[in-house]
């Protein structure tokens, strides 16, 4: 079964309330339960769009109180080095490369900040989708139970986490599962208009986050070998295909190789990939 999370990243103070307050009026219409990622402690100034709402937490509240899930979107969102961490999708870091101590005491005053505002998150939401092993270890002993993130296509446990998988940025369905990850503070019209079309479309196949993880977080989750793997898979794929765009000689040979009959295309790619291998090997470009 297709099954699709919804997710906002980068809720803080001094958001575009305007664009915020116009996904949450299509949320209540269809009454879809996201999760939104919270920043405890905002210090990115490109976060910054306006000037601080006075009931931002009353406002959190209220949607949590509705069904909303609240995720910590790491502590201060402010990147502190190159590093990519396990998913290797950006390279810069809140927490992957920092050590244990230092992870743990971050996402701790992040936990303690949301939790003298009325807020007790079990979820975790990395910003840049960066972190490593020492950020999941020090998760798990501040209580954490769930992150969303993940390439894999469906939910699986890693260090005695649950893991949403979230690959998506676009309005569609996932072959099995997914979240649709939105950053209101940069939507444009056209963007509103094609997530409400797709909503209006595809409403029984969106979870409500907090229904989907009261029936998940608590299971015996078999995914565990098979999310790992398949995850590895999808990440090695990327890293392929980002490559290939890069790389020009991978490039020269797509086009060398290229024929409006299909299969006549299949045939020379197969029959050139030796000579392409040669080429990367040896750093031998097309002439």
């Amino acid at each position: 079964m297709q099954q699709l999370l919804i997710r906002l990243d980068d809720i803080t103070p001094d958001m575009d309330w305007e664009k915020f307050e116009r996904l949450a009026a299509l949320f209540e219409q269809y009454q879809i339960h996201p999760v939104i990622g919270v920043v405890p402690d905002n210090r990115d100034e490109t976060l910054h769009i306006q000037e601080p709402r006075a009931d931002f937490w009353e406002r959190i509240l209220a949607l949590k109180d509705k069904g909303w899930v609240i995720a910590q979107h790491g502590f201060q969102h402010v990147y502190v080095n190159r590093k990519s961490g396990l998913l290797g999708v950006n390279p810069f870091s809140e927490f992957a490369g920092l050590s244990y101590q230092e992870q743990y005491q971050k996402l701790r005053n992040g936990q303690e900040i949301l939790r003298q505002k009325g807020i007790s998150s079990t979820m975790f939401m990395a910003p840049g989708h960066t972190f490593d092993r020492k950020t999941l270890k020090a998760l798990r002993k501040l209580g954490f139970m769930s992150v969303t993130d993940g390439y894999c296509s469906r939910p699986y446990r890693r260090a005695g986490l649950l893991f949403l998988p979230c690959t998506l940025s676009e309005p569609r369905l996932p072959k099995r599962f997914d979240t649709l990850c939105l950053h209101a503070n940069g939507m444009e019209q056209a963007q509103f208009d094609a997530l409400a079309e797709f909503i209006g479309r595809h409403r029984k196949r969106i979870e409500n986050a907090d229904v989907y993880l009261a029936e998940s977080e608590h299971s015996a989750c078999a995914y565990l070998p098979i999310g790992l793997v398949e995850e590895r898979k999808n990440l090695l794929l990327r890293k392929a295909k980002r490559f290939a765009a890069q790389n020009e000689t991978v490039q020269a040979y797509f086009h060398r190789t290229d024929s409006e009959n299909p299969a006549e295309k299949r045939k020379m790619r197969v029959c050139g990939l030796p000579g392409l291998a040669f080429r990367l090997l040896f750093r031998r470009p097309y002439r």
